[in-house]
């Protein structure tokens, strides 16, 4: 009985062990999602150098983040698809770009959504432009919304492979028509009249 107790005893420490790195990881999410969609915001409205370092600060909490892969990956991947998200469209916004995988830093699945997730972001810069009257700004975000969908449109795997992906394929064709929908009606709206 006393050697059953001791084989307990350390077993407990050992799950511990476990629940205080879920714990850590699972603030380090919350604090990595929160803090991306506050990079995307802070980018919608213009402030791209403070963007910029936000994302970088993120990236920080991946590289921490990551330790903990081998055991919590699962529990960790909502983060790292939010911030794969912040930093595509960080790069388009900034450097008029779509960054690679190594850039960004995160594995396929995580690069894959938060891309896909990106095309509603740039939609968003797309009515931006239109708003404020920038056609060919508009234009050149709703190229980049078409680069991404185009460049994934054949990618067809089970939802064990890459789960969730299909329906963000779905939603950024729809992104993309409305998007299209909208700078065509600009277009036709600025138009000069033929009217004699």
């Amino acid at each position: 009985m006393e050697n059953m107790e001791k084989e307990i005893e350390k077993i407990s420490d050992l799950l511990s062990k476990k629940q205080s790195e879920f714990d850590k990881v699972m603030q380090l999410s919350r604090d990595i999602i929160r803090a991306s969609g506050q990079a995307i915001t802070t980018l919608h409205n213009g402030h791209i150098e403070k963007a910029e370092r936000m994302v970088l600060d993120i990236k920080s909490k991946i590289s921490e983040l990551g330790t903990f892969d081998m055991q919590f990956k699962y529990n960790s991947f909502q983060a790292y698809q939010e911030y794969a998200e912040a930093a595509v469209s960080l790069s388009i916004k900034k450097d008029g770009r779509i960054p690679s995988i190594k850039e960004v830093g995160v594995d396929a699945e995580a690069y894959l959504m938060g891309l896909m997730d990106s095309v509603g972001e740039l939609k968003r810069e797309v009515l931006e432009s239109l708003r404020g009257g920038k056609i060919k700004e508009a234009e050149k975000y709703f190229e980049f919304m078409e680069e991404i969908y185009d460049s994934t449109r054949r990618m067809r795997f089970a939802e064990a492979v890459l789960n969730g992906f299909r329906k963000k394929q779905d939603t950024a064709r729809i992104q993309i028509e409305n998007a299209g929908s909208e700078i065509l009606m600009f277009k036709s709206r600025e138009a000069p009249s033929t009217k004699r």
